[in-house]
């Protein structure tokens, strides 16, 4: 999983997994450093002040879903399928991990950083407008923004386990928003 770190001359500093509205920063906040974090656990730095962006489980994986499958072929390339949703099962996946919100949680337990929903980013800019229809998938002619194309060409069996996943991870986000800490350090 792919993470992305912007920071702000003001001293604003976001970490975002890719699919959470990383390109809305890139090209619209007009951040002065944008770092690419290949790993969650290479995430340095992190403070109170820091902002952690994250997303619902099931729309974010949808959303990675699309990206990963759709790729530079055109949506949808059956052939990638297979191989798509057994690097999210593996949890080698750019776009999504079944782990995510256990390694932010390993973070914040240390640090507390801020988590902020992806459908209040904008808040943070409040003289940026947000366009929803420019960051949805139709705006990529390759791939489609229709959830159900994406459910229905992946193994019933296997969609299942991407659900279940998501749900044992959930766990972890629940208790940041919670601010359940746990003595244990994981990191």
């Amino acid at each position: 999983m792919v993470f992305k770190r912007f920071t702000y001359e003001n001293g604003l500093d976001i970490i975002a997994p890719l699919k959470c509205g990383t390109r809305w920063l890139e090209q619209e906040t007009n951040p002065m450093n944008v770092q690419l974090i290949g790993n969650p656990i290479n995430i340095k730095h992190i403070k109170k002040e820091t902002y952690w962006l994250y997303r619902n489980g099931r729309k974010h994986l949808l959303s990675a879903l699309k990206t990963e499958i759709g790729g530079e072929y055109g949506y949808p390339n059956l052939n990638k399928v297979d191989e798509v949703v057994d690097s999210f099962l593996n949890d080698t996946g750019v776009h999504w991990s079944p782990n995510m919100f256990k390694f932010m949680y390993e973070h914040w337990n240390r640090f507390e950083f801020k988590p902020i929903e992806l459908n209040n980013l904008s808040s943070l800019f409040p003289n940026i407008k947000f366009n929803p229809s420019k960051y949805n998938m139709d705006y990529f002619q390759k791939i489609t923004n229709n959830d159900s194309v994406v459910i229905d060409i992946i193994p019933n069996d296997k969609l299942l386990k991407l659900y279940e996943l998501i749900d044992l991870d959930k766990v972890y986000l629940d208790m940041i928003l919670n601010g359940e800490h746990n003595p244990i350090k994981f990191i």
